[in-house]
């Protein structure tokens, strides 16, 4: 896994740019999910700016697919985790017919912390 930090849109543009130009294939479907610190899945609305403002960055910037939300390989996710704390009946990452993310065979993971979140740029 690779690590960056950065505060800065252009050095996050990059890299979400030589992301998909090297993970994105023709099938691939792009998801965002947004997390909370343990793992469950968030609403945009239960975030704070600075989450709206990179989910807001990456649907600027990638092709999402928000109409089927099942990640199957060969899909690229935009894991946004958010310090939030919160409890609910959904984890944020459901791979179909893969029981956890841990579980896949991910061919790539980029964690990037930029401001108070982290993204993980997924190729699943």
């Amino acid at each position: 896994m690779t690590y960056l930090e950065t505060e800065n849109l252009t050095t996050l543009e990059e890299e979400i740019n030589n992301f998909q130009s090297s993970y994105s294939e023709k099938q691939s479907k792009v998801h965002i999910v947004i997390q909370s610190i343990n793992g469950f899945e968030l609403e945009l609305n239960e975030v704070d700016e600075s989450a709206r403002e990179l989910h807001s960055f990456i649907v600027n910037q990638a092709s999402v697919n928000f109409d089927n939300k099942d990640i199957t390989k060969n899909d690229i996710v935009y894991l946004i985790t958010s310090t939030k704390l919160s409890f609910s009946d959904n984890q944020s990452l459901q791979i179909k017919n893969v029981d956890t993310l841990e579980h896949s065979s991910v061919q790539k993971n980029i964690e990037i912390k930029y401001k108070k979140n982290l993204l993980n740029l997924i190729k699943v």
